[in-house]
């Protein structure tokens, strides 16, 4: 259960068939029907030319407008190839010299202005365009106009919804995205007032082509949160290596944008040599950013999104370049995934912290938790300012407040393939607090002996200690591959009871932010239901 904080705003969901029928007819529609709408977003008139007469300078080969919807030039708003960095003049006009191999235009859409969605597609994001004629003529001017809608409320403060790799291999997979993820993020979207935004950190696909891409396009569109994404291995290396169909459908592999007094940043950190993969960022990437960053004050908070861990891997290709960078900036923060398990990573070398999801897919979707034991998921982060003020995670489909789950010390947890044990003492309580310290804070787990009248505090595990119950499920029960469980778990406690035969046990984690969850109920050798179905 958990009391206090943004938990307080959130209403309890009767988890009943008929609702659960209702959302899935809901949100079924025959994803092989979907058909790929290869014609990018125009947030202008339509034409690719707006009705304000515009005469570039000279050699420039990419130009546009940017204003409101009662036609108002907007000044100072940075617009992009991906190459080239632009803001707009006091005439809102901006002026490129469009680079030979630039596919897109964007807007780093400002703050106070809403996120332009794409037609077709819900709620995607619709914040960038073709950069060039249908003939592909990189000499000629071409001009590409952006119309933004004032948001109606501050953005200062707003929430953001962070997923990691959902990587559906089949329809099946996308189906199960639709009708677990997306209904939680509406749930939880429907509670609040504040301006929201979604970011996907890469593995948008595990197997599949620009439809499957396509497909998870409509569905992120589904949940009514502008939602951005960001490249992935799979995002390559099932369809092309290169990127360019991730790019043709799901929109740049590198681009920005504003809430409130958050920088955000996404950038393709994945460098294939072959069929071989390393992380780091291309050279074209770094001095993009650099030009980026050149209009972002420093008193900004620059959130920087990607795919692979940096951690402290000092082998990736210009790691040291971009992380100085971000040094510069209040708070700056990174996301990523990749790993299918949660781990919060302090980076010793820039004492910059690394938020690393795990997959809202868990264990490629054979289950409903990933290889650490956490539940299928994601997290919520409220910001205000250049702070996180609160973040939570949100097990799909199961209660707002699970975020705990108890084993004894001795529990044994068997199948026909293998057994896994907790070895560490039968008077011994182990707790998975599933995603304890991705907040950045240090979270305090206590365990009562007397139902809730005096506590003692738990010891974490060293790190990587694996889920004991989550091995015996996917090895030893569905005989998946030894990696399916063998995860690092970075939030698992243990604590020795005094009087292990009377003890009423209760366990409680609380964190940075004053948010307390708590356990009673203990998983038994061999209860698997959680794992299979809700």
């Amino acid at each position: 259960m958990k009391n206090k904080s943004i938990y307080g705003r959130l209403l309890r969901t009767f988890r009943t068939a008929a609702a659960a029928l209702t959302a899935a007819a809901l949100l079924t529609c025959c994803w092989e029907d979907d058909k790929m709408i290869t014609e990018l977003p125009k947030p202008d008139d339509g034409g690719g030319q707006g009705t304000t007469e515009i005469t570039p300078d000279e050699g420039i080969t990419l130009y546009g407008l940017v204003s409101d919807e009662e036609g108002s030039p907007i000044a100072g708003a940075v617009v992009s190839d991906g190459y080239s960095v632009a803001a707009t003049d006091s005439k809102g006009v901006y002026q490129i010299i469009r680079d030979a191999n630039a596919k897109h235009v964007f807007i780093s859409v400002p703050s106070g202005y809403e996120i332009p969605k794409q037609a077709n597609y819900g709620s995607y994001q619709g914040a960038y365009q073709a950069a060039n004629s249908v003939t592909g003529s990189s000499s000629k001017p071409y001009r590409a106009d952006f119309t933004l809608t004032k948001l109606t409320q501050s953005d200062k403060r707003f929430l953001l919804f962070g997923l990691g790799d959902p990587q559906p291999d089949n329809n099946d997979h996308i189906q199960r995205f639709r009708t677990e993820a997306v209904p939680d993020i509406k749930k939880i979207a429907a509670k609040y007032t504040i301006p929201m935004v979604g970011i996907a950190l890469g593995d948008i696909l595990g197997k599949g082509d620009a439809q499957t891409f396509t497909a998870m396009k409509r569905a992120f569109g589904e949940t009514g949160v502008p939602f951005f994404t960001t490249i992935g291995n799979h995002d390559k290396s099932s369809v092309d290596y290169t990127g360019d169909t991730y790019r043709d459908v799901l929109g740049p592999r590198w681009y920005s944008f504003n809430r409130g007094d958050v920088h955000f940043v996404a950038m393709d950190n994945i460098i294939f040599t072959g069929t071989e993969y390393t992380g780091g960022f291309t050279d074209e990437q770094v001095a993009w950013l650099e030009k980026d960053l050149s209009f972002v004050p420093t008193d900004k908070m620059v959130l920087l999104y990607y795919h692979i861990p940096l951690r402290d891997n000092t082998g990736y290709l210009n790691r040291k370049k971009v992380l100085d960078m971000l040094s510069k900036y209040r708070n700056p923060t990174l996301m990523c995934a990749h790993t299918h398990y949660f781990q919060p990573y302090h980076m010793r070398s820039h004492a910059i912290f690394e938020r690393i999801h795990g997959g809202t897919c868990g264990y490629f979707w054979r289950s409903t938790c990933g290889g650490d034991g956490t539940p299928n998921g994601f997290m919520v982060y409220e910001i205000d300012g250049t702070n996180i003020v609160d973040t939570y995670f949100k097990a799909s489909q199961r209660a707002d407040d699970y975020q705990i789950r108890l084993y004894r010390g001795d529990a044994e947890f068997a199948g026909p393939y293998a057994t896994y044990k907790y070895d560490v003492g039968a008077d011994v309580v182990v707790a998975n607090v599933f995603v304890s310290g991705m907040d950045g804070t240090t979270w305090k787990v206590e365990l009562s002996e007397d139902g809730g009248k005096t506590w003692s505090a738990m010891t974490q595990f060293a790190q990587g200690y694996g889920d004991r119950w989550i091995r015996g499920y996917h090895i030893g029960v569905k005989k998946n591959p030894v990696e399916s469980g063998t995860s690092p778990c970075y939030h698992q406690y243990q604590y020795s009871l005094k009087n292990a035969e009377e003890a009423n046990i209760v366990v409680r984690a609380t964190d940075g932010f004053g948010n307390t969850y708590t356990q009673t109920r203990f998983n038994e050798s061999n209860d698997y239901t959680e794992a299979e179905g809700y």
